[in-house]
């Protein structure tokens, strides 16, 4: 694909997607760290300078796939968690566990996002992405109301709060590199790497019954 620069807003939309497909492709094959621009352009042919009239680094770019990765989960979540009957905690805390295990490269890019997205991003990039997260949370407090009506705006605020964090701390743990498994096996430490979903809804149901008794 050669590369021909957009005249139109439509036009850069493509080019944006484009962009976006080649990061998310080498995001699945690659370490973070090994990923860079000249890699993403020799994808669709762009080269450093081309890519520069979309995006301003490569944080931008995957602040752009993260924002695509939320509004799938945020699908998945209402589809399958607003139900006429509602879910009491430890089915609630087990289907959230399955849907997020569903979705690992948003649970990867949540990994990053404070520490080095967020960070090393244009602070145009970075309103645009806190301006779009907005209504995405607004969905999954909606989910969470739904299935736990007796809590307030600010419990369901905090039990998202707190299961993000949860999620960006626990995925990382529950999925660990080879090098991180051959050094366990190797050394002193006699460790098993918990399962995600056993260990994730495990700790979201005593969260949100921790909330519960601090309401009483």
């Amino acid at each position: 694909m050669a590369f021909e620069r957009a005249r139109n807003e439509e036009n850069k939309k493509i080019r944006l997607q484009q962009i976006k497909d080649a990061a998310t492709k080498l995001f699945d094959e690659m370490n973070f760290h090994d990923i860079s621009l000249s890699k993403i352009g020799k994808e669709i042919n762009f080269t450093r300078g081309n890519l520069y009239k979309y995006i301003s680094s490569k944080e931008d770019i995957y602040l752009y796939v993260l924002l695509d990765e939320m509004a799938a989960l945020v699908e998945d979540l209402e589809f399958n968690l607003i139900k006429e009957e509602t879910l009491d905690t430890k089915n609630l805390a087990y289907q959230w566990a399955t849907i997020l295990a569903r979705h690992p490269r948003y649970l990867k890019l949540m990994s990053l996002l404070f520490m080095i997205l967020e960070r090393n991003s244009n602070l145009d990039t970075l309103i645009y992405f806190k301006n779009n997260l907005l209504p995405i949370q607004v969905r999954m407090l909606d989910a969470i109301k739904h299935n736990i009506p007796e809590f307030n705006q600010e419990d369901s605020s905090k039990l998202l709060e707190l299961s993000m964090s949860l999620a960006i701390g626990k995925y990382p743990l529950c999925n660990p590199s080879e090098i991180q498994k051959e050094a366990t096996e190797l050394s002193n430490i006699n460790y098993c790497f918990p399962n995600f979903i056993e260990s994730y809804s495990e700790a979201l149901v005593l969260l949100i019954n921790g909330i519960k008794l601090s309401k009483m």
